[in-house]
């Protein structure tokens, strides 16, 4: 056995060039492979991590499966059940910056509000009594600086075109900074006036529970309003990382497509072995290998070159992730948007998305390498 993987590894240094080429490629298909699954696998932690401050319920009014504005009152009837400690209407919504050409999310707030994030509850002190007053993170006051240095304001247009001034009161740092992007906080009322949500009307209502044990029970409950949407935090949760999967399907779809592609060309390449490599392998019948001999000879330096590349492509994968943070690829799966607040992938080490990749890519990598040879050492013609 000594020898027949001593003549494996010369073999491979025998062929450097071709089985280089096919390797670096082969290597790179692990690389982006093992990348989006390092991505996936911290972005689905991050947000895993911030959903434990999800509300135990969000409601929303839905006419035709269309969105609409929510009166909180027509969830009065619920206050009944013993298990809800509170329902709260929230403002928020996308404004959009003619000049800049970006949108930003607009989350109304007070002071002494109940909201579920505790850190919005501490944020919204800021806002004290001061009205047409405003909070963001550093990526929007960057793009907002020109009217911040010379009016130390911002301009905002209602949707009957009447405009409003606000004042920054400080800056938005929340603890996980996938939150961070385009946020802006101001006073309830701003809120309301820019985009256009008037009073007792409320974007959605977010319900917490004495129990979360009961959300489902609730939720239910409040899904037999024909109009009202009413969702779990597990429900949410969930939606979130069906996004995940969903990008990260196509992504690995993509390259399952060229991985395939790949390997019908080294087949096609293999299945025509140069002269050399033919000759090669009668030699080795005519001094008495048997096919088994030749096909384990040939499956060691497949797994040589293959685990080789593996080893090397995941290596560079998790310094590319976890070190660079995946400069441009990251962005495929958070978006391109330029207000995006940079943020570091936290480390985590999928065993079964690794295991997955590893399976996918080897054993196709090693049956198309071996099966070209088998047919050659199976066919005694030659050797006659």
């Amino acid at each position: 056995m000594k020898n027949i993987f001593d003549y494996a590894l010369a073999s491979i240094f025998r062929h450097g060039s071709k089985n280089f080429f096919i390797t670096v490629i082969f290597g790179v298909i692990v690389f982006l492979l093992s990348s989006m699954m390092f991505i996936v696998s911290s972005l689905k932690s991050q947000y895993l991590e911030i959903s434990k401050e999800f509300p135990d319920i969000l409601v929303q009014k839905k006419i035709n499966e269309r969105s609409v504005l929510i009166d909180e009152k027509e969830l009065d009837e619920f206050w009944s059940d013993p298990v809800i400690s509170s329902i709260e209407g929230r403002i928020w919504g996308q404004y959009f910056f003619d000049l800049k050409g970006v949108y930003v999310t607009i989350i109304g707030v007070e002071s002494f509000g109940n909201y579920y994030q505790k850190e919005i509850e501490n944020l919204a002190l800021n806002f004290g009594d001061e009205k047409l007053s405003f909070m963001a993170s550093d990526a929007v006051l960057k793009m907002l600086k020109d009217d911040l240095e010379i009016y130390n304001s911002v301009v905002f247009f209602t949707p009957d075109d009447k405009m409003l001034r606000l004042k920054p009161v400080g800056k938005l740092n929340l603890k996980h900074s996938l939150e961070n992007n385009d946020i802006i906080l101001m006073d309830m009322d701003s809120a309301r006036a820019i985009l256009g949500i008037k009073k007792p009307y409320f974007r959605d209502v977010v319900i917490r529970l004495s129990n979360p044990n009961e959300s489902k029970f609730v939720a239910n409950k409040i899904n037999t309003k024909k109009t009202l949407k009413a969702a779990t935090k597990d429900e949410i949760l969930k939606n979130y990382m069906l996004l995940y999967d969903y990008k990260s399907g196509w992504f690995l779809l993509f390259f399952i497509i060229i991985f395939l592609t790949f390997s019908v060309i080294l087949y096609d390449k293999a299945s025509g072995l140069a002269s050399e490599e033919r000759r090669e392998i009668w030699i080795l019948k005519a001094v008495g290998w048997d096919i088994s001999d030749i096909i384990f000879y040939k499956v060691i330096e497949a797994l040589i070159m293959s685990i080789s590349a593996f080893l090397i492509a995941l290596v560079l994968s998790i310094f590319f992730v976890y070190f660079l943070n995946a400069p441009f690829l990251k962005n495929i799966f958070v978006g391109f948007d330029s207000l995006k607040h940079p943020f570091i992938l936290s480390f985590v080490f999928d065993f079964k998305g690794l295991s997955m990749v590893f399976f996918s890519t080897i054993p196709l990598y090693v049956a198309v390498c071996i099966i070209p040879a088998w047919k050659i050492a199976i066919d005694d013609e030659n050797l006659k």
